[in-house]
């Protein structure tokens, strides 16, 4: 899976090394209110990392990225796109510890996550889904130049559903 570079970031492939700093962002109540259930082990965060993650760099040739900040070198969350079979559409989907928030880091790494996508994947759609009360998120969807479509049950969430067509 390549390597992406943004003005603050690195966007690396997330390694099974991560599932620490993973966890920590997968346990965050504040990370994860709008987004599911808590990981509550390094344990599971390492399952997860080889169910989603790395399966899907084996399974589509690409995925989340790790986000890397520059400037501290401190894994700080992860963007990227991943196929989800059960819609057969290409997701962009980020997830930041919530020092980072607010900083247009988001925005950054989910442009160089969709413009490599568009160029080097040659996608011609990509969607993105959030839980209806998650404002932050469908703002930075419709800043990135999504349109809504519709509503939808995601892993048994009502979420809105955007996309972009190329």
């Amino acid at each position: 899976m390549q390597v992406l570079h943004t003005e603050r970031m690195l966007m690396r492939p997330l390694k099974l090394e991560d599932a620490q700093a993973l966890n920590r962002l997968n346990s965050d109540q504040q990370v994860m209110r709008h987004i599911g259930p808590l990981q509550t082990s390094v344990a599971l965060t390492r399952q997860y990392l080889k169910d989603s993650p790395l399966r899907d760099y084996q399974l589509y040739g690409y995925g989340r990225h790790a986000l890397v900040h520059q400037a501290n070198n401190e894994f700080i969350g992860f963007c990227g796109l991943k196929f989800l079979p059960d819609f057969n559409e290409v997701d962009i989907g980020y997830r930041l510890l919530p020092s980072y928030w607010g900083q247009g880091l988001a925005f950054e790494a989910a442009q160089a996550a969709m413009q490599f996508g568009k160029e080097q994947l040659g996608l011609k759609r990509i969607i993105g889904m959030a839980m209806p009360d998650n404002q932050a998120s469908i703002r930075l969807l419709q800043k990135l130049g999504m349109q809504y479509e519709k509503q939808v049950t995601h892993l048994g969430t009502e979420c809105v559903y955007y996309a972009i067509e190329y």
